[in-house]
């Protein structure tokens, strides 16, 4: 029903810009007639509601009393409620702090015709050492080498992130930096939000994150940045979240307007509104581009392809046949566009790296104007979803 509304409205916008400039001048006569009408029968109405409260505002009185009691009641009860899970959550979260706190060597000895050993902040390799502290993206790409290694011996996919993901779980449980480690990375990158204290779950989670986790290195970002992105590549290695949102608004609508047929009437619409049109058009290249400096400087936890994940495993695709309002619901829900069961304000997206996975981008898929709750163009995320 909304998306149908809103088509109505596109094809209304675009009826109107092709009006001859009398045309108009009788519709907007037409219009203001009908305000007047409806005004008049606005006040006509209110005059005798009016009239109603005053003759019985004794009952009315009673009536208001009660429903504000109640609803101080169920205010206060909220408030407690919500008060207590806070406390529980504060408490979960020093229960795994509390396990992570003290720095200690860590060896691990696998089965892999190898050994394989992890001494404090190195992960020792057949000779190869990682550094544990250094950025996601190097400690990603080793696991990745690793495990294309052990699939040279014979291991399958799937066993070979297994048999990783075991010998880490079991030395987490020993070393407490490792544990620390591992669950700082699964809370990052994982879009699994439900909290958990067992480590081999964590594990394969973190590997599962490093396969998936394959943006390129800076070196590969010299046409990206010399591009139309410098100014994004600038903004998101400064950690401006919120900058870097507008400025990927910006060149999305620059690069697809450009794009656009000549004869598209999506090119009269107001500056920067975006519609699907606008992604159907833009080059894949860019849209890539886009997404992978998000990834970069957001070490995974924000782009594209991170919500395009967590769309199809809430079962989402790329067709809105098949996108119920539910799925779009769960979707806000697990990035953090809604909160208590509603739509946020445009003023609490959270531009912070600590916000769930996906939180960002959002502000080119907005209906919505800034001091209004999200509305969110699905459209829009549907055709990235089929395009990245």
């Amino acid at each position: 029903m909304k998306i149908l509304i809103k088509q109505i409205f596109r094809e209304f916008y675009i009826l109107i810009n092709r009006l001859s400039l009398v045309e108009k001048l009788i519709y907007s006569l037409f219009i203001i007639a009908l305000i007047r009408a409806v005004y008049l029968t606005i006040l006509n109405l209110s005059k005798k509601i009016i009239d109603y409260i005053v003759a019985n505002s004794q009952m009315i009185f009673a009536i208001c009393f009660g429903v504000l009691a109640i609803f101080i009641f169920g205010l206060g009860l909220y408030l407690y409620i919500s008060r207590a899970r806070h406390k529980q959550n504060i408490l979960d979260e020093i229960s795994i702090d509390d396990h992570t706190s003290e720095p200690r060597n860590i060896y691990i000895d696998g089965n892999y015709n190898e050994n394989i050993n992890i001494n404090g902040d190195q992960i020792e390799i057949h000779g190869d050492v990682i550094n544990i502290n250094q950025d996601f993206s190097e400690v990603a790409k080793e696991i990745r080498d690793l495990i294309n290694e052990l699939k040279n011996q014979g291991y399958s996919e799937e066993d070979a992130q297994k048999e990783i993901a075991t010998e880490l779980a079991e030395e987490a449980r020993k070393k407490p930096k490792v544990r620390k480690k591992l669950f700082m990375w699964k809370n990052s990158f994982s879009t699994n939000t439900v909290k958990t204290n067992d480590e081999i779950e964590v594990a394969r989670e973190v590997v599962s994150s490093a396969t998936d986790y394959s943006y390129t290195s800076s070196k590969d970002f010299t046409e990206v940045v010399s591009g139309h992105y410098q100014k994004l590549d600038e903004l998101l290695q400064a950690k401006k979240w919120k900058e870097a949102d507008l400025e990927t608004a910006k060149i999305i609508y620059v690069i697809s307007h450009n794009e656009l047929p000549e004869t598209s009437p999506y090119r009269t619409y107001r500056r920067n509104y975006f519609s699907s049109e606008y992604l159907k058009v833009l080059p894949r290249k860019d849209l890539n581009n886009i997404n992978r400096l998000w990834l970069k400087y957001s070490n995974g936890r924000f782009g594209f392809s991170v919500q395009k994940r967590i769309w199809k495993r809430l079962g989402g695709g790329s067709d809105t046949t098949y996108n119920s309002e539910e799925i779009q619901e769960k979707f806000g829900d697990e990035v953090g566009w809604r909160k208590e069961g509603d739509w946020v304000y445009y003023s609490d997206i959270y531009y912070s790296l600590r916000s769930p996975s996906g939180h960002l981008p959002i502000l080119f898929m907005l209906n919505s104007d800034k001091s209004e709750r999200c509305d969110i163009d699905f459209e829009i995320l549907e055709v990235i979803v089929g395009r990245i």
